[in-house]
């Protein structure tokens, strides 16, 4: 199914358009066409892409995959035959011509053997018409239980703390929107009871969770869709669950609910407690509001797994050794820290082979860090002393001690830690 994108003219929600079968009903004069486009869908599977940008430009057609590892880009000739490709295939989501009109569809396909879930969006451009294809592929599938999703022990048991409140805020943040929507539906599932009311805001697209009261919203919402989430939160819902980010005037009424008489779980596009923190502030939430409803922040990142195929033993380098120096010291006179962190040859690296595309990768792990505000943090909000609540609440990240633990376990780089733990230096000195 297709339609106008929601800044435009909002339509119904259908199902998707199932072309699984595609490949083998088509006529023979389109094979090349499906062939192409399954080509580009399998090559940014294996390059965990999550979404593939094709912009023609006077000269090339821009193929661009971005991951949440990094962004690539490939230059086709201008009349590459995989423009014809996807323009036949955005024939196949909408039924007519709507001129010169931003339009968004849905379609599954096969992919690796099975079929996944794909979102079209068509912009028309002065260079020529854009395409964005972004992998819905969670929402086919049994959607994870909150002990499945890959959180220890103890931040589970933090987890299901916060969650036991009546009112408050639970932040899950990530820079992939895939990973927020993963948790947040494991948690909206772990939210129903037979006496709690769950609504939930989701992708037009998605999985039902049982017992909840479900909302399609685009991103950005129609207004229509606005009002009618405004609705559903205020029919008497004890626990409210956004899957996805919410634009700044659906942010603040869902953190005012919070504060007033529900439980509020939504997402932010961040990788640590001080951005969210400043998204909160920037939308101009009142820091004792924060201090009052905040009850954790659930923090996910993707790293990169090294291939077992070719994954040997190697000593730390320069970098690597700086990493460790800062993330895991050697205190004066503590034998076992030497013993533990330098003498054994526990790290590991992958130079690539057939198995991993000569990558050095093969699959990928979601690592967590829950983070609660602490009494200290409280008091600072409270003053509004921003400065010290960052601070302190940046002395509570963990993720620098499981990154080194996956290390020493072989199971990532530390060229791997590294990435994360600058990522999060980098947004800390921006935020300060």
């Amino acid at each position: 199914m297709a339609r106008a994108l929601p800044y435009h003219l909002p339509m119904s929600d259908q199902s998707p358009i199932d072309l699984t079968s595609v490949m083998n009903v088509c006529p023979v004069d389109e094979r090349i066409v499906w062939d192409a486009i399954s080509e580009l869908l399998h090559a940014a599977t294996n390059m965990e892409a999550f979404e593939v940008h094709l912009e023609p430009a006077a000269d090339c057609l821009r193929v661009r995959y971005r991951s949440v590892f990094d962004f690539t880009e490939i230059r086709l000739a201008s009349n590459a035959a995989l423009l014809t490709a996807v323009a036949m295939l955005a024939s196949r989501l909408w039924s007519s011509d709507e001129g010169n009109i931003a339009m968004r569809g849905w379609f599954v396909f096969n992919v690796i053997a099975r079929p996944m879930l794909f979102q079209l969006d068509k912009v028309p451009c002065s260079t020529g018409t854009n395409y964005l294809i972004t992998t819905l592929d969670d929402a086919l599938v049994q959607p994870a239980r909150i002990e499945d999703i890959g959180l220890s022990a103890r931040q589970l048991t933090t987890l299901k703390g916060a969650l036991k409140c009546k009112t408050g805020l639970i932040i899950v943040a990530s820079h992939l929107p895939q990973m927020h929507r993963r948790s947040s539906r494991a948690i909206a599932q772990s939210l129903v009871s037979p006496d709690v009311k769950v609504v939930m805001a989701d992708t037009p697209m998605h999985p039902l969770i049982p017992s909840t009261s479900q909302l399609g919203l685009d991103y950005p919402a129609s207004v229509e869709q606005g009002k009618n989430w405004l609705a559903l939160c205020h029919m008497g819902a004890d626990a409210i669950v956004a899957t996805q980010t919410l634009d700044d005037e659906m942010g603040l009424q869902l953190i005012n609910l919070a504060a007033e008489k529900s439980l509020v779980v939504t997402s932010i596009d961040a990788v640590s407690a001080s951005s969210c923190l400043a998204r909160l502030l920037g939308l101009g939430v009142r820091s004792e509001t924060l201090a009052h409803c905040l009850k954790a922040l659930v923090l996910q990142y993707r790293v990169r797994c090294l291939c077992t195929h070719c994954r040997v033993g190697v000593s730390p380098d320069d970098s690597g050794t700086n990493w460790l120096a800062k993330y895991s010291p050697i205190r004066h006179g503590n034998v076992n820290d030497w013993l533990r962190h330098r003498m054994r040859a526990s790290f590991s690296d992958a130079p690539g082979c057939s198995k991993c595309n000569e990558t050095g990768y093969r699959a990928w792990l979601d690592v967590f860090d829950i983070i609660t505000l602490t009494s200290d943090v409280k008091d600072a909000l409270f003053d509004a002393d921003y400065q010290y609540a960052v601070t302190q609440i940046q002395q509570q990240h963990a993720l620098p001690e499981k990154l080194l633990k996956l290390a020493q376990e072989g199971i990532i780089s530390l060229a791997e830690a590294a990435r994360l733990t600058d990522g999060l230096e980098e947004q800390s000195s921006t935020i300060n």
